[in-house]
């Protein structure tokens, strides 16, 4: 097969350029001078490339930088702009959605959420994410600024070609709809659609928690139940991108005595039916009604009300808490021996994740 010639210098200077965007980003401010020798490029190419960089509105100049020990013309700093382009995020649940605003350095700079009634029409929905994006897209900044991007999050299993929800349990009224097409015909920027946990996954690796790996798994406990896996830096979606739907592991090959969790299992057949946020308020109704001591208020039992009850050592509040951290402590062990990560992180339900009395009786 011939090669076509011009694309290896096109491809050399395209990599080059990228790299040297990205060093700037770390490494800056910096000069020219200093630039090629750090990254071992010459100063005729670096020139070149920090050029077009600045035509780009990717870097800009800061100031001026201290003369050597030998004297001569101060050199002129070059740092990353971060606001030389904008992402948009959107995050859709079963009852709510968020929308974010970021910079290059994925910093978030504007964000608005929005709750709406289970199975709204979706036409409603998406007016109102649209709104909050045109809203973000006249700031000052904004206006002067590249679009690279929409990423969509949505709970379900997602049709990658065709940029729709091919199964979803929590919003089943958008399997189907051509969501990404909806995006990309209003905004005419690109749009990438994405499965939540999916999308939560490789924002921890590459931002998060979870930086300084390669191969982890995120845990997502809360409403719902699933899993993202990062396999050598990268999202491991599997071959029909139903990968980490560990909702569907069956109790009965995992839990051999159902007995120690009276309080959360009602006849569930898997971990995602026990494992939420519903069924632990269920649990806590049920103790109530067979005469567990608490201290609980039963005319309002919220998931913030348990933990902080079980840290005062409630009976009732301290068992839920207890079955509930030993269930996921099951999954997190089924992961270890499954995929032998380097780390596991466990997002979901605020107060669920960041309690350390949950952790302590996951370990």
């Amino acid at each position: 097969m011939r090669v076509n010639q011009s694309y290896g210098p096109k491809l050399v200077r395209e990599y080059n350029e990228l790299n040297i965007l990205r060093f700037i980003k770390n490494e800056g401010p910096i000069s020219r001078a200093d630039l090629a020798k750090r990254y071992k490029i010459s100063k005729a190419a670096v020139s070149e490339i920090i050029s077009h960089l600045l035509q780009q509105g990717y870097i800009h100049e800061v100031g001026i930088g201290s003369s050597t020990s030998l004297g001569g013309r101060k050199p002129i700093l070059i740092e990353f702009n971060p606001r030389a382009a904008y992402a948009i995020g959107v995050e859709i649940k079963r009852d709510h959605a968020c929308v974010a605003l970021s910079d290059l350095n994925a910093k978030i700079n504007a964000k608005k959420c929005f709750h709406f009634n289970t199975g709204s029409p979706l036409k409603i929905v998406l007016e109102q994410i649209f709104d909050i994006i045109e809203s973000f897209q006249v700031k000052r900044w904004v206006k002067t600024a590249k679009p690279i991007g929409i990423g969509v999050a949505i709970p379900g299993l997602i049709n990658y070609e065709s940029g729709k929800v091919q199964e979803s349990d929590t919003l089943k009224d958008w399997q189907g709809y051509p969501i990404r097409d909806a995006f990309e015909n209003h905004f005419g920027i690109e749009t990438v659609i994405e499965n939540d946990v999916k999308a939560i996954s490789l924002g921890e690796c590459r931002f998060g928690s979870g930086k300084d790996v390669e191969n982890l798994v995120y845990l997502w406990v809360g409403d719902g139940l699933g899993a993202g896996i990062i396999i050598n830096g990268e999202l491991y979606r599997g071959v029909s991108a139903s990968s980490g739907e560990i909702g569907y592991y069956e109790l009965g090959f995992l839990i051999q005595n159902s007995n120690e969790f009276k309080l959360l299992y009602n006849g569930q057949h898997n971990f995602g039916d026990l494992l939420s946020s519903k069924v632990l308020l269920e649990g806590a109704r049920r103790g109530i009604a067979n005469g567990y001591d608490h201290n609980l208020n039963e005319d309002k039992i919220t998931i913030e009300q348990i933990f902080t009850h079980a840290e005062e050592n409630c009976p009732l509040a301290v068992d839920l808490v207890r079955e509930y951290g030993y269930l996921v402590g099951i999954l997190c062990i089924n992961l270890i021996n499954t995929l032998n990560p380097e780390l596991i992180l466990i997002g979901g339900h605020q107060h669920l994740t960041d309690n350390r009395l949950l952790l302590s009786f996951i370990k």
